[in-house]
């Protein structure tokens, strides 16, 4: 008898351990939060008229799965199983495209809602050279040059703020260095003085207002351009005469007459003692004249050419130097 009571409970427990087990887990549904679920746009910071994408994206459940309505000012825009991207065209400046994002994740009765407002702005920068040299009514700008001062300004274009500053804050950097010092709150401006070994530079800014209504980033790049010495004559009645150069091979009729070497976008900004001047007549040093970047030429004979050239080169600034040629016809 107690050997058949042990057989059935042997057949018994087989039985129970043969049957098709259940999780607890696989019952029990756990709904995702909304800070489970990320929205980002590309680029950042979209751009007037820009082409701009809003993804979904999360570790918490699998949106590849979820049910996703997208509704835009004028109704339903998208919607479907997987919808996890919407792209379009932005609108102009100081214009704003708001959208609400309703997610119910696959097997949950829990639905997810996200808006976001993209609001397209943009922002001009513009640059200059703080030292370069350009002489007197002179309509273009300083140029800058190797081991130059260069100040970029950043303007936003928005009708809520026109100066660039006010509640904003920027964040400066060049070729993909951050510049903490020149970042911060109203700081619009960034100073430098450009490497010597670069041929260009890339300074990049990204602007945001305190309330989060506006924000824009810009890149620009800065190229390093070569000083040049330009030759002007000057009238003895009228002073310099800046509206035309001096070319070469200019013929020389006057018994005598003073030229004048201009260096532009050289680093000068007219602070000669800093820069030495060496004059050169047909390949012979001459001495520097009293006015340093000016020469008066009395040619003893007529007939061939004199060949004229100046270098000027800063005492303290290996890469500030210029060297200007000039052929003047006797």
């Amino acid at each position: 008898m107690k050997k058949f009571l042990y057989f059935i409970l042997i057949v018994c427990i087989l039985n129970i351990l043969s049957m098709p087990s259940f999780s607890i887990a696989e019952n029990l549904q756990i709904d995702v939060q909304e800070g489970e679920i990320s929205v980002e746009t590309i680029p950042n910071n979209p751009q007037p008229y820009g082409d701009v994408t809003i993804n979904l994206t999360s570790y918490a459940t699998d949106l590849n799965k979820a049910i996703i309505v997208w509704t835009g000012d004028k109704g339903v825009i998208l919607s479907g199983i997987g919808e996890t991207s919407y792209s379009f065209k932005a609108g102009g400046p100081n214009t704003s495209n708001a959208f609400n994002i309703k997610i119910t994740p696959v097997g949950s009765m829990n639905t997810i809602s996200k808006k976001i407002v993209i609001n397209p702005s943009e922002i001009d920068v513009v640059w200059e050279s703080v030292d370069g040299y350009t002489p007197p009514f002179y309509k273009g700008k300083a140029l800058p040059t190797s081991g130059s001062t260069i100040r970029v300004v950043a303007i936003p274009n928005t009708n809520t703020i026109k100066t660039g500053v006010g509640s904003m804050a920027y964040i400066w950097s060049n070729t993909s260095e951050t510049k903490l010092d020149a970042s911060g709150y109203n700081k619009n401006s960034y100073t430098f003085k450009n490497s010597m070994f670069d041929d260009t530079n890339e300074v990049k800014v990204i602007a945001s207002s305190v309330n989060g209504n506006y924000g824009a980033e810009s890149t620009i790049k800065i190229p390093v351009y070569p000083p040049k010495v330009l030759f002007y004559k000057k009238s003895p009645t009228e002073g310099v005469l800046y509206n035309k150069n001096l070319d070469n091979n200019y013929v020389f009729s006057e018994e005598e007459m003073t030229i004048v070497a201009v260096p532009y976008f050289l680093a000068t900004k007219g602070v000669e003692f800093n820069f030495n001047y060496n004059w050169d007549v047909n390949g012979e040093p001459i001495k520097t004249p009293k006015k340093k970047t000016e020469l008066t030429i009395r040619p003893a004979s007529r007939g061939g050419y004199a060949d004229i050239s100046i270098t000027i080169e800063s005492v303290s600034d290996l890469f500030q130097k210029v060297i200007g040629q000039l052929k003047l016809t006797l």
